[in-house]
């Protein structure tokens, strides 16, 4: 009987080996199709992601979501990934909008549109046990959801640059407020401070905490230094200056164009909806609750902020080099044209009355650094150590090319490294007299700017690229991006430059 059953253990090893080959190629082909499945995720992130970059243009996102997919011939093609195809939706989400605080918006920057996409990606692979049994291919699938802002990436070190000339103080048409065009300017700047990320999710913000956007502020012309916080009132009427004669970009320790130095205690965490009215920065917008009335335009020896440029360039490389791995950027409001040149007033100083309502400066007192009418000498013994130039030559500092000046100063930052936003506030399309015959003549990557241009030419020039200038449109001067062309009130174009800071993040599926 023994001897009949023998080679029966034979048949159940063969069966055996069967059983475990088979086992063994599910295992492998299951490790084979999650790893493809893992390439496909990947290429689908990378697709949304660049894809949100160029959002709010969804021709732009469009082309960056083909250009980073797994279809055939772009930059995440894979053998392993065959017959790839990918589609894209954009989305207008509620949660995107109050959360990551980007608004939906079309490519000409007007309400509407979108601020976020889908994008859902299919490929098929190819089999390698399955294809025994008549399975060659079989298919996968991934979705990726991603908003065009609201991520913050890295550190910003942010240096505001306000107007606050004696133009100033004239009343606004009521387009952008109700108040004096500086009141307007900050409440400008309160937008700001209330979409920027002080510090990281879930701290107190505070001067001792790990900052997320660090914000300066700098006005010009500049002040002493003994009354610089008179603009946040902690004192009594701020005093200002004639620009001086330094060597760039160092100013002389009596006086300074920064009004507030970086913090990031302006709202008390990342959520809060308000800003902190003990934010010595945030007083000096004159924000609902400080007491304070802000930031008083002095005014005096009228526009020029080459000098301003530089310094608040040289305090960014030092934010920078003191918190590694942080970014810098400049914000710069003002009409564009620089015409500082004046004459010189027997007592030294230039005095007017502030009628302010509620404001802490009743008088201002303005005081010249120096008793001649041009910023750069053309004595024979120069001034202030500057040796003596050419009155013609428009080489910083001069009273001669002053807009010219300032778009150099500009592109110099620029080249550094810093972000260059430029604001024109009633820019007009004809001044800058001092430039209209001796002046810089230079292309940057915000515009061209040459002897005999405009205000508005100043401003964009200015900007470190043309996306990133901006205009309220008051005296004519356009934006030459479309996409900030519609974005004329300056509530809207700080709540751009914001979300301009951020990167685009990916976000749950189904978000709304």
């Amino acid at each position: 009987m023994a001897h009949q059953e023998h080679g029966q253990s034979a048949v159940i090893f063969a069966f055996s080996i069967v059983s475990f080959i088979g086992l063994a190629g599910i295992s492998v082909e299951a490790g084979h199709g999650y790893y493809a499945y893992e390439k496909l995720v990947a290429s689908t992130n990378a697709a949304a992601l660049a894809g949100a970059q160029g959002m709010p243009n969804t021709t732009t996102a469009g082309a960056n979501v083909t250009a980073y997919s797994s279809v055939t011939g772009n930059k995440n093609a894979n053998p392993l990934l065959q017959n790839a195809s990918i589609t894209t939706t954009f989305l207008c989400l509620n949660t995107v909008t109050s959360t990551l605080k980007a608004p939906c918006e079309t490519s000409t920057g007007a309400a509407g549109g979108y601020n976020a996409l889908q994008v859902t990606q299919t490929a098929q692979v190819p089999s390698w046990f399955a294809g025994l049994f008549g399975i060659r291919l079989f298919n996968i699938s991934a979705t990726s959801t991603a908003s065009m802002r609201g991520g913050a990436a890295s550190a910003w070190n942010i240096a505001v640059v306000l107007d606050a000339t004696h133009s100033m103080s004239d009343p606004d048409s009521g387009v952008q407020c109700s108040g004096t065009q500086e009141s307007c300017a900050l409440q400008g700047v309160q937008t700001l401070l209330g979409l920027l990320y002080p510090c990281s999710p879930g701290q107190t913000c505070s001067s001792g905490s790990s900052y997320v956007d660090d914000v300066s502020l700098y006005i010009f012309p500049p002040m002493t230094t003994a009354t610089e916080s008179y603009d946040y009132c902690s004192g009594g009427s701020p005093t200002g200056v004639q620009h001086g004669y330094y060597v760039v970009p160092t100013l002389s320790s009596s006086y300074t164009y920064q009004i507030v130095p970086y913090e990031n205690d302006y709202r008390t965490t990342d959520a809060a909806t308000s800003l902190s009215t003990g934010a010595n920065i945030v007083a000096a917008t004159g924000y609902s609750g400080t007491s304070c009335a802000g930031i008083d335009p002095i005014g005096g020896a009228g526009t020029y902020y080459a000098q301003v440029i530089y310094q608040a360039q040289s305090d960014l490389i030092a934010q920078q080099t003191a918190n590694p791995g942080s970014k810098n950027a400049m914000i710069i409001l003002s009409d564009g044209n620089a015409t500082a040149t004046v004459s010189t007033s027997s007592s030294g100083t230039y005095v007017y009355s502030s009628t302010t309502t509620g404001g802490s400066h009743p008088t201002t007192t303005y005081t010249y650094i120096s008793s001649t009418s041009d910023l750069q000498p053309s004595s024979a013994n120069g001034l202030n150590g500057i040796p003596a130039n050419n009155p013609t030559s428009p080489t910083y500092p001069s009273a001669v090319g002053e807009c010219g000046q300032a778009v150099l100063a500009a592109q110099a930052a620029a080249n550094a490294g810093t972000t260059v936003y430029t604001i024109g506030y009633g820019s007009e399309t004809s001044g800058c007299t001092t430039d209209s015959s001796y002046s810089a003549t230079v292309t940057t990557n915000g515009g061209s700017w040459a002897p005999g241009d405009s205000p508005c030419q100043a401003i964009a020039a200015m900007a470190s690229a043309a996306v990133n200038f901006y205009s309220d449109d008051g005296d004519g001067c356009k934006a030459t991006v479309p996409s900030n062309a519609n974005l004329t009130t300056l509530t809207a174009i700080f709540t751009a430059i914001n979300a301009n800071l951020t990167t685009p993040i990916l976000i749950p599926n189904g978000t709304t």
